[in-house]
């Protein structure tokens, strides 16, 4: 899909204001919460310090992309089964987030997933 922006427009405003994907939320927005992280070419990103026009050419996923139909990405569906949410307002950024670390293979161990996961606050 292409869009015209402005230069200085972040991923995020064009996420939520200009293509209605309202799943990413804004958080703090320099990039402290992870609400608003997203996958650029499967990996983690937050889109509040992503300028739009740096993903040009890229594969961008959001909470809104990772079902297929009526049938939920599997984390989705893990996040559901474990009640791993509060009132629900950080979650497609954990879910995002969670989804890129197990694209990154990089976690072996409980300890470090929580490590790489703890950019991702819950303020519940």
């Amino acid at each position: 899909r292409q869009v015209d922006v402005q230069p200085w427009t972040t991923l995020l405003d064009l996420l939520r204001e200009q293509l209605d994907l309202v799943g990413t939320k804004k958080g703090c927005d320099h990039g402290q919460c992870g609400a608003c992280t997203v996958l650029r070419d499967g990996k983690r990103i937050n889109a509040c310090l992503t300028l739009a026009i740096m993903c040009d050419g890229a594969e961008l996923t959001t909470i809104e992309g990772l079902a297929e139909g009526d049938t939920l990405h599997p984390m989705q569906q893990a996040f559901i089964k474990h009640d791993a949410f509060q009132c629900g307002y950080c979650t497609p950024g954990q879910i995002c987030s969670a989804v890129g670390l197990a694209n990154e293979g990089r976690a072996s161990t409980d300890d470090e997933v929580k490590e790489l996961m703890s950019g991702n606050l819950c303020r519940c």
